[in-house]
């Protein structure tokens, strides 16, 4: 229980009562806990939820209340992939940037033998120190 009025986020979805002891409480505050608690209720229901969390060890509650409604927000923002959809778009990120990465190494030893007679700003002399960095 949050307080002595005020029902924790779930408890206030549900429209019951929140008691000393709901598993609920300390992940879903009164304010922004109803909404995050609607997409997991919808998703996976209220008992499913709490069991999954009172299944777990005290010290892993909140990472997983966190994922749960994570996971709840995506499958209802895409019902066929859910999270899954944003993991496939960081894996493609990670891929397009490995190859740009591979371009700009393949780019810097022509760039190298142009540049030498040029003066580089300081904009410049910093780029290609990330760059070096990310070499490393």
């Amino acid at each position: 229980m949050t307080g002595f009025s005020s029902p924790c986020g779930a408890c206030k979805f549900l429209r019951r009562r929140c008691v000393n002891g709901c598993v609920f409480a300390p992940h879903f505050c009164h304010e922004q806990g109803a909404a995050h608690f609607a997409a997991i209720h919808k998703v996976f229901g209220a008992s499913n939820a709490s069991k999954l969390l009172t299944s777990l060890p005290a010290t892993d509650r909140r990472e997983a209340a966190v994922t749960i409604s994570y996971e709840a927000q995506a499958r209802q923002h895409d019902p066929v992939y859910g999270c899954v959809a944003h993991i496939f778009a960081l894996q493609q990120q990670v891929v397009n940037l490995q190859a740009q990465l591979e371009s700009l190494k393949a780019q810097e030893p022509v760039q190298g033998y142009t540049n030498t007679c040029s003066v580089s700003s300081p904009e410049e002399d910093s780029m290609k120190a990330k760059v070096m960095a990310c070499q490393t």
